[in-house]
């Protein structure tokens, strides 16, 4: 397996951005929820299909990849919609495909229980990104258009609520132990590119080798 940056985030911490930037530094491919959405909508997979992770990749998931390039990190940043976590049906989905995607390329996944899928690999590295409620009801307002900070708020507050007990379902845990991220960051601390290169800097020490960049 290709080396694998798994980003577990909080809802308005800035982590899409952050993963967009950190694959775009390391010259990793970048995928997150609407890659992945779109990966399983064009190859028509079927929930049998995809519950069978020892598949082997055929012609279909090397369909698959050329689909995922479409989430190449030089684009204009966007903030990706906001969606309460997916079922176990889709997860199992997800899951496949970034297994298959990870046996080709070096990855930087957003969301999605990458953690909880790449849980024992050893070529895979995994963050948290959180940050304070009034920095995250900032970002909120102003890219996914809530009108007021009661608003952002409610948004947090169900976002919380559905990813924790998405990753309690999934992990068996809480999503907020600090001992499943190989690093965790408040992202509220420093400008996002600089939070950039403390990641490829530690990530670096950790592996003991020189990431691209």
């Amino acid at each position: 397996m290709k080396t694998v940056i798994t980003i577990t985030r909080q809802l308005g911490s800035g982590g899409s951005y952050i993963g967009l930037r950190l694959a775009h530094r390391l010259g990793f491919q970048y995928m997150d929820r609407q890659i992945l959405e779109l990966a399983a909508k064009e190859l028509k997979l079927a929930e049998t299909v995809v519950a069978d992770r020892k598949e082997k990749i055929s012609s279909s998931w090397e369909k698959l990849l050329q689909i995922i390039a479409l989430g190449a990190c030089d684009g204009t940043y966007v903030a990706p919609p906001y969606r309460l976590p997916p079922n176990e049906a889709i997860f199992a989905m997800g899951s496949n495909i970034m297994h298959a995607a990870a046996g080709k390329v070096d990855c930087v996944i957003v969301g999605r229980g990458a953690r909880a899928v790449f849980r024992d690999e050893q070529t895979a590295y995994h963050l948290f990104l959180h940050a304070p409620d009034a920095f995250r009801i900032q970002r909120i307002m102003k890219y996914y258009g809530a009108k007021t900070k009661q608003e952002a708020h409610a948004m947090i507050a169900a976002s919380d609520r559905s990813r924790a007990a998405f990753m309690a379902r999934i992990m068996g845990t809480d999503w907020f132990r600090p001992d499943h991220y190989d690093l965790c960051i408040d992202t509220s601390r420093a400008l996002m590119e600089s939070i950039v290169g403390t990641i490829i800097q530690y990530l670096t020490g950790l592996r003991n080798r020189q990431f691209i960049q």
